[in-house]
């Protein structure tokens, strides 16, 4: 799981947490960002902190946040670049109003750290109702199996291991960085860490760089195709499943 994506998981969690547990939000830290800056639809040019941004939201009529990104891309390849996950957050008021809040990343030479943006828009088309994500892990299971299984056909042992090592998280077997959604309860977290170390699309050295090559070298071009969506896919379904569901039955 790339930064982008795990730094939108755990704002929506952080977020999540603090509104059903009526607790306080606990601002996200992340090794190689240096600054957060939210930016809502008419703070004309005003910027707030994570912590600004959670209480005024919350005065704001918040009642629910959702992470959404799409279950497949034209590209892959793509997706090694940074402001690529198409991912966002929708926050649902009480009044039925609906925002998107979108992140910006942009990397500081001068600090060698990455700087982030989220910039609120008002989305008046949004649909109807806070959406209700389903537990799609046996599916997932199965996906990382044959996909396993190809990547051993192929020669990829690296990779075979990657989804090796992702069923034994979904299973609860694996060990997952102590540092890594830390205080999430099971079995979400094991959600996560499965698909994190599932989530193998990026540039060089990546599932897109030397796999596909070698597929079509043995002929098995489709199957890579057919697996590599079904992991993607697989993979966002539970991802969004774990972090939109984790909280939600908390009173």
């Amino acid at each position: 799981m790339n930064g982008e994506m795990y730094d939108l998981c755990s704002l929506t969690l952080h977020a999540e947490k603090a509104l059903r547990g009526n607790t306080a939000f606990e601002p996200v830290e992340m090794k190689y960002v240096a600054q957060r800056k939210f930016v809502f639809s008419q703070s004309f040019g005003s910027t707030f902190s994570q912590e600004e941004w959670f209480r005024i939201s919350v005065k704001r009529g918040l009642k629910a946040v959702r992470m959404l990104v799409p279950t497949a891309v034209k590209d892959r390849g793509i997706l090694g670049f940074v402001n690529t996950t198409q991912a966002y957050l929708a926050l649902f008021r009480e009044d039925g109003s609906v925002a998107a809040l979108l992140p910006k990343w942009e990397f500081q030479k001068a600090e060698t750290m990455w700087h982030v943006t989220y910039q609120e828009q008002e989305w008046p088309d949004a649909p109807k109702g806070i959406p209700v994500f389903q537990n799609e892990t046996e599916t997932l299971r199965s996906v990382l199996q044959e996909i396993e299984e190809l990547a051993r056909r192929i020669e990829e042992p690296y990779f075979a291991q990657c989804f090796q090592d992702a069923q034994d998280l979904l299973d609860g077997k694996g060990t997952m960085p102590t540092d890594m959604f830390a205080n999430v309860p099971e079995p979400y977290r094991s959600i996560l860490g499965a698909v994190s170390k599932g989530d193998v699309f990026g540039a060089i050295g990546s599932w897109n760089d030397s796999p596909p090559y070698e597929a079509q070298q043995k002929g098995l071009e489709d199957e890579y195709d057919r697996l590599s969506a079904a992991l993607l896919k697989y993979n966002r379904l539970n991802m969004l499943y774990a972090v939109n569901t984790c909280y939600s039955e908390i009173e």
